[in-house]
């Protein structure tokens, strides 16, 4: 960028921001700050533990100073003459942890008086750190980059392990999984942490689809969709050769549709992220799993009888905030259940879970998202519901967790409830 003295990681790290942070993105989000730290009020991090390095602001302050100083014409001038701050690799790795400590679910911009999208910069600022080789120096980082490099899981399974997990479940609930059936209608490809973390849950959505004869096939190729890849490391590398995967995949079984399962971060990777990832649009129209739910009911394929239990939802940011889904899963839950009871507050305004993008799948967030998901558990208690349910994986995982922790529920009560087990 100019600066002779620049240490190599921090020339890839600048050269990443500058390339991922659009012409839009600094105006608005890097320059058009304001200062009125009205982020804070909106962000769960910040809320409940007080700490300043959580605020909103005060982490997109850093990023700031980082891009002005070496990405600016006036920076450069100025920081080589030593009159503003010049960050350091150093610098960078001290502050690393906070942009982890956060599920990038974009609820900080909606009291923004600017609209800053504090979620833009954090993606660009991971992205950068992944390109740098700074964020492999987390375990759990580099444990996700180089399973998805050899494995293509992110969990590091093989094609083998993944079909056997689901296969004990298959074969003791007596259900068929189709598998590589070409000329299917619909692709089917699970997330990875819903084929790890939840497999004998998967089957009861396969079940719906089954009794309904939908003509879907389960791929023994892809096994992963890359969620994690792309949400909490953030490589665009590697995301982008997983959606070109998948397409391949939906070619090669010549299938007309992909499904995008109950997962948020899915949901907003394939209706939003692809085409920036990509370059260019999805080769294959994308239906989620819930949208697949509505026409079943719609016209009668799936019988309904509305569950006596009262049921509150949450709604899961990638899904509601950054999809714009939230009244579909509304409209689906007044046909299947009696009591349908709403949070407060609720659509995109609904407190985040604080599972997803990285909050529950780094070890060293657990103790601070446990305290900060008081809000969700309080919230969850306020409607006296006797279930919550959601349309995401993580979102459930981490429901689960803390209700359990929260005294809520128990490992063999549980209140949290996937989308389609409700069905």
């Amino acid at each position: 960028m100019g600066v002779v003295s620049m240490e190599k990681q921090m020339q890839t790290f600048v050269s990443t921001l500058d390339k991922y942070l659009t012409a839009s993105d600094i105006v608005q989000s890097v320059d058009g700050c304001i200062s009125c730290g009205m982020c804070g009020q909106a962000c769960a991090w910040f809320m409940e533990t007080g700490d300043e390095k959580m605020h909103p602001k005060n982490r997109s302050d850093f990023i700031r100073q980082v891009f002005r100083r070496y990405a600016t014409v006036r920076g450069k001038v100025l920081g080589a003459l030593g009159m503003i701050p010049t960050p350091t690799v150093e610098d960078l790795r001290k502050n690393m942890s906070t942009y982890w400590a956060c599920t990038v679910c974009g609820r900080c911009s909606l009291p923004c008086p600017a609209g800053v999208s504090n979620r833009r910069l954090y993606r660009a600022f991971r992205a950068a750190y992944t390109e740098a080789g700074l964020a492999e120096e987390n375990p759990t980082l580099k444990a996700i980059i180089d399973n998805t490099r050899k494995v293509r899981h992110s969990f590091g399974l093989s094609r083998e392990e993944v079909m056997a997990k689901p296969g004990l479940f298959l074969g003791y609930e007596d259900v068929e999984m189709p598998l590589d059936i070409v000329g299917a209608e619909y692709l089917f490809v699970c997330p990875a942490a819903g084929n790890t973390k939840i497999p004998e849950l998967g089957i009861k959505g396969m079940k719906i689809l089954n009794a309904a004869g939908v003509n879907y096939t389960v791929s023994s190729v892809v096994t992963d969709t890359g969620t994690e890849i792309d949400h909490i490391v953030v490589h665009h590398q590697l995301s982008k050769e997983l959606l070109e995967e998948w397409e391949q995949d939906a070619e090669r079984l010549q299938v007309k549709k992909v499904i995008v399962a109950e997962c948020g971060c899915d949901v907003r990777t394939m209706y939003v992220e692809a085409t920036e990832t990509l370059g260019r649009p999805f080769k294959f129209p994308i239906i989620s799993i819930d949208t697949i739910w509505e026409d079943l009911i719609a016209t009668g394929k799936i019988p309904i009888e509305p569950i006596d239990e009262s049921v509150t939802f949450h709604d899961s940011c990638y899904v509601t905030r950054l999809s714009g889904m939230g009244e579909k899963y509304r409209g689906l839950l007044k046909k299947i259940t009696k009591d349908f009871r709403e949070m407060t507050p609720n659509m995109e305004q609904n407190y985040c879970c604080n599972g997803g993008a990285g909050g529950m799948r780094m070890p060293e967030n657990t103790e601070i998202r446990r305290k900060i998901s008081r809000l969700k558990a309080n919230q969850i208690a306020d409607t006296k519901a006797d279930l919550v349910t959601t349309p995401c994986a993580i979102c459930y995982l981490n429901m689960k967790d803390i209700t359990e922790v929260y005294k809520q529920a128990t490992p063999e009560k549980r209140t949290a409830r996937m989308f389609f087990e409700i069905l």
